[in-house]
């Protein structure tokens, strides 16, 4: 039986679709004083996740120089105009062989805190369910983290089938989801509106 390390996490970060609004990419939108992608990277490398991983496509120059400051590894897709499970193989592809589990974690949303990351290790250090998400009433959020013996699955998963949707669906009464704390979802929800006021969108958006 393999050793489990559960203190090995390794974080995707899928930084590489064409995510646009208004003509601009949501990743190299300024939250505040940093982009949005260099947030999320921050986000996940002052995490408990000892590797983080971040897949670059679309404007794959402009995303590498924001990121030039940040001890992240990158990754180039060269397949990224064909949809996210891609991505997610081609991160897969840099993940240590330490790792316990992968987490999942989009780079154009900026809806993920340290805290919310650390509370979902926590939780799969103690029940290595197969995937852990979080939420908030029953509702299951990004990001996803899978366990170890999921990476097979995750490496032959296809868009055309219905991707990572399809495999969360697969494994969802087996899977543990951690409640997302109030002072997370406040801070969070501050980060979204700051978001949506920068790219001029509506609360529906």
């Amino acid at each position: 039986m393999r050793h489990r390390n559960p203190d090995y996490i390794s974080i995707i970060v899928i930084a590489s679709g064409i995510s646009m609004k208004s003509g601009r990419n949501r990743l190299l939108e300024p939250i505040g004083e940093r982009t949005m992608i260099e947030y999320v990277a921050s986000e996940c490398l002052t995490s408990k996740a000892k590797q983080v991983v971040v897949v670059i496509g679309n404007d794959a120059d402009k995303v590498r120089l924001a990121l030039k400051d940040y001890p992240c590894e990158i990754v180039f897709d060269e397949d990224f105009a064909k949809g996210a499970s891609y991505s997610i193989k081609k991160g897969l592809s840099a993940v240590k062989e330490d790792a316990d589990g992968v987490m999942v974690v989009p780079g154009d949303i900026g809806l993920v805190d340290r805290s919310t990351i650390n509370a979902m290790i926590r939780e799969y250090s103690t029940c290595y369910a197969p995937i852990v998400t979080t939420g908030r009433h029953g509702r299951s959020l990004r990001p996803i983290l899978f366990d170890r013996n999921l990476l097979g699955e995750l490496k032959s998963m296809n868009d055309e089938i219905g991707g990572l949707n399809n495999l969360v669906s697969k494994y969802r009464a087996k899977s543990h989801l951690v409640q997302s704390s109030e002072a997370s979802l406040l801070r969070l929800g501050k980060q979204a509106g700051r978001i949506r006021a920068k790219l001029g969108l509506s609360k529906r958006s």
